[in-house]
């Protein structure tokens, strides 16, 4: 009953130890220094969250959460136990599924070393590169911008391009469809972020 009341749109108070920056400096910090600054909160989005497990010995619980991004486990796993008039924080986190990335597509470093190995015993022509995910395919849920030759030099080099796109980040092609790299608008400019 508790979890449940955690579902929907909220406000959170980021914990200490973030890297979010407030005046200039990250939370940490401020931390570190034992300096108080007042948090603001932010607005976050808890979709579900289901109970997995209860270890009465250990007074631990365990569960799973779909939420927005910018949401801190840490932080909720505090306001479980403060709305269950206790006491608690955060002993493990296991991060599942980042957008359309799911754990269930990786494989350990143990795992990647022994099929390379085995790769190179069979001689094998396929190659560990196929099965890394591209830049263009991590960000194949976002719109692309085609540049001209013209502006293709200027945006390389780092000079900011206006533009009527809203602010996010955008996939930037040349004029024949190739894939630069990855772009960032804001407040009507355009930068370069990520250049192949």
């Amino acid at each position: 009953k508790v979890l449940n009341s955690f579902i929907g749109k909220q406000e959170q108070i980021p914990p200490m130890y973030s890297a979010i920056k407030v005046k200039g400096k990250k939370l940490y910090e401020y931390a570190r220094k034992g300096e108080s600054i007042e948090l603001t909160p932010r607005k976050i989005e808890i979709y579900d969250i289901q109970l997995l497990n209860i270890n009465k010995e250990e007074l631990e619980i365990c569960f799973k959460v779909s939420c927005s991004k910018g949401t801190y486990i840490r932080s909720l796993c505090e306001d479980i136990a403060s709305k269950l008039k206790t006491v608690g924080y955060m002993k493990e986190l296991k991060r599942t599924k980042v957008g359309d990335f799911d754990i269930k597509q990786a494989i350990t470093i143990d795992e990647f070393e022994k099929y390379t190995k085995q790769l190179k015993q069979d001689g094998s022509k396929e190659s560990m590169k196929d099965y890394f995910i591209s830049i263009e395919k991590a960000f194949d849920n976002k719109q692309a911008i085609k540049l001209n030759n013209f502006e293709l030099k200027k945006f390389l080099n780092g000079v900011k391009l206006q533009t009527n796109m809203n602010d996010d980040i955008y996939k930037i092609y040349n004029e024949d469809n190739c894939f630069i790299g990855i772009g960032i608008v804001k407040s009507n400019f355009l930068k370069r972020d990520i250049i192949l």
